[in-house]
């Protein structure tokens, strides 16, 4: 069965229109069951069909290589049990081959870039929300969950860095919240066919100016320690260690 991980939810405000009251009914799971992989996966396909990139076709999965590579984590966003967002992270370590990351086959500035991540790289990827939901706030509020989910992992396997591929109108979003700067230039990284721009920044740094801008972004030392207990089977011999030494 797919783990919850229990991250702490966000407190609801006295205004019903406060996208924060949204926040307290999400849910993030490491998505291990076939079943769900599948219902994520399709769900993926479906917000890129509302987007244009693919052609649409009922019950279509959008898959690629790195959905099955051991170094790869898929989650889900739920919200009183229904899927409304998936999204994707890729791990490279040391000692792991850059390619871990989907990213890098488009973007040639993060093989230098990684030297300087001496405790590896996250590529945060394929994040896609229900299209039917449209409700503005309430798909803001969920976006930034994801994200929150993504910080929180990152900061619990140790990794130095974390990169995302964005298309342009997310660029100032990224900047302005989590302090990223772009990597090269734009390519054409798939689906669609516009520009997509990395970015990247150092985890600390993200995960404190995050919090700084929104309390949203929060995440406490027990959230870190349940998603380390949860990601560390799944993730190379590196990060099962540095989960044995947060646990003593």
């Amino acid at each position: 069965m797919s783990e919850i991980i229990p991250l702490g939810r966000g407190t609801r405000s006295n205004s019903p229109q406060d996208p924060r009251n949204n926040a307290d009914a999400f849910e993030i799971r490491l998505l291990t069951r076939p079943s769900d992989i599948s219902e994520a996966l399709r769900l993926r396909f479906k917000a890129y069909a509302a987007q244009g990139y693919v052609a649409r076709a009922d019950g279509a999965e959008y898959r690629d290589a790195h959905d099955d590579m051991s170094t790869t984590a898929i989650f889900g966003g739920y919200d009183n049990g229904r899927l409304v967002a998936t999204m994707r992270l890729c791990f490279s370590l040391p000692g792991e081959e850059l390619s871990n990351l989907p990213c890098a086959a488009y973007y040639p500035a993060l093989a230098a870039y990684k030297t300087t991540a001496i405790d590896g790289l996250v590529e945060v990827c394929r994040l896609g929300i229900e299209p039917a939901i449209g409700n503005t706030s309430y798909r803001a509020t969920l976006y930034g969950f994801m994200v929150r989910s993504a910080l929180a992992a990152a900061r619990a396997v140790g990794v130095s860095a974390i990169v995302v591929a964005t298309k342009p109108d997310w660029v100032p979003y990224y900047k302005h919240l989590l302090s990223f700067e772009q990597m090269g230039e734009p390519a054409f990284y798939p689906p669609g066919d516009i520009p997509i721009t990395l970015l990247a920044g150092h985890i600390d740094q993200a995960s404190h100016r995050a919090r700084m801008r929104n309390r949203f972004f929060r995440v406490s030392d027990d959230d870190i320690a349940r998603m380390r207990r949860t990601l560390a089977p799944m993730l190379a011999p590196e990060a099962g260690a540095v989960a044995s030494a947060g646990e003593r």
